[in-house]
């Protein structure tokens, strides 16, 4: 973990043995974290549409190991967990208010209880 952070970390006696083992290490990783950062940098930028393309792609490739209801289940789940969160920073978005997302995110809630009285 700490390979990939970018801030130092001082070692001493109360550290963890684990970072103690392997404290001699951290500086080799940390230089391939940097250059493996640095090579993304200076690739070429691509274009939304050679990205979607390329997502669509893979999509297509993938498709059959793609279970939809358990992904629905695992976003329901989700939304769930963090209703209060999600309705408040639905309201403050523009977009979100003119698609009415909150509201449509109650009525989910609304149909889903339904569902399970």
């Amino acid at each position: 973990m700490d390979a990939c952070s970018t801030s130092d970390h001082q070692l001493g006696k109360d550290s963890p043995s684990s970072k103690l083992l392997y404290a001699k290490d951290i500086p080799i990783y940390k230089d391939w974290v940097t250059r493996y950062y640095q090579d993304i940098k200076c690739m070429p930028v691509i274009s939304d549409q050679d990205m979607n393309a390329m997502l669509a792609e893979e999509s297509r490739l993938h498709s059959n190991e793609f279970n939809l209801n358990s992904a629905l289940h695992e976003l329901y789940t989700y939304a769930v967990k963090y209703n209060e969160q999600l309705i408040l920073t639905l309201e403050e978005d523009e977009f979100s208010c003119k698609q009415r997302l909150a509201y449509k995110l109650e009525q989910v809630h609304n149909i889903m209880q339904g569902d399970s009285q």
